[in-house]
């Protein structure tokens, strides 16, 4: 398929320069885990520190819901439409309680404490397994005692669409940012990692791929290591709207920092 798009095509990171602006406009609907994570939220004072906020999918919802956030990102392209969805009318009035910071997760080092973290979904996957246990722990170094963590993981089984220990493709086409993308996602025949590929064509560019490489941690690994980082699982349960087409799941983890 990448081939057919000729000898112009431009191969980039998903969350890069070319990628962040069609992943927002192909992720920016999704509102799956919003109404789980607002109620885990709901009542607490002081910020929160949302790692991986990208262009704001969860962030605008929980500044709507009175919070004040501290994000944090690394992809340039995604903040920067963070930053235009906040000068528009209906996002400028929460701008002044969210405080963006340009930084690798995995190098966190704010100097301050924050009375809740969240992980949303997908953006977990995006560590590698080998880094996840550090970054845990950072995060409980950056929480009040006590202080919520919650985390969002999207499980997918392949249920009804291939046999266990069988790879499972997927591909779909939609409109978005005014460009035809055909996303096409493989997961691996052990479940534990899923391949990413969207390929996008506009009349006013040259065809893109991006890619990118999503791990799947179980609900249950994720809670061990969070137990070993120092966190008290709290709760794992399924989001309020669990079920989708392809037989994956979303969970919620909720979690506390114990120092």
């Amino acid at each position: 398929m990448a081939a057919g798009l000729g000898p112009d095509l431009i191969v980039a990171d998903m969350y890069g320069d070319h990628g962040g602006p069609v992943y927002h406009a192909l992720s920016a609907a999704d509102t799956v885990e919003i109404p789980d994570l607002i109620a885990a939220f709901r009542g607490l004072r002081g910020p929160l520190l949302e790692l991986a906020c990208g262009s704001g999918r969860l962030t605008v919802p929980l500044l709507a819901a009175g919070h004040r956030v501290t994000g944090i990102d690394n992809s340039r392209s995604l903040l920067t439409v963070l930053a235009e969805r906040l000068l528009a009318p209906q996002g400028a009035r929460l701008a002044d309680r969210l405080t963006v910071v340009e930084a690798d997760m995995r190098e966190l080092a704010l100097g301050r404490v924050f009375a809740g973290a969240l992980l949303g979904t997908t953006t977990v996957g995006l560590l590698d397994p080998g880094t996840r246990p550090a970054v845990f722990r950072s995060v409980r170094r950056h929480l009040a005692p006590g202080a919520p963590f919650a985390l969002t993981v999207h499980l997918p089984d392949g249920s009804g669409t291939a046999p266990a220990g069988e790879p499972v493709e997927s591909v779909h086409h939609s409109e978005a940012a005014g460009a035809r993308c055909t996303v096409v996602s493989h997961l691996v025949a052990d479940r534990s990692r899923r391949h990413v590929t969207v390929l996008r064509r506009s009349a006013d560019g040259p065809p893109v791929a991006l890619t990118s490489v999503v791990h799947l941690p179980t609900a249950e690994v994720l809670a061990a290591e969070l137990a070993d980082a120092g966190f008290r699982i709290e709760a794992t349960r399924p989001v309020r709207s669990a079920g989708t087409e392809d037989g994956s799941v979303h969970s919620l983890i909720l979690a506390r920092s114990t120092s």
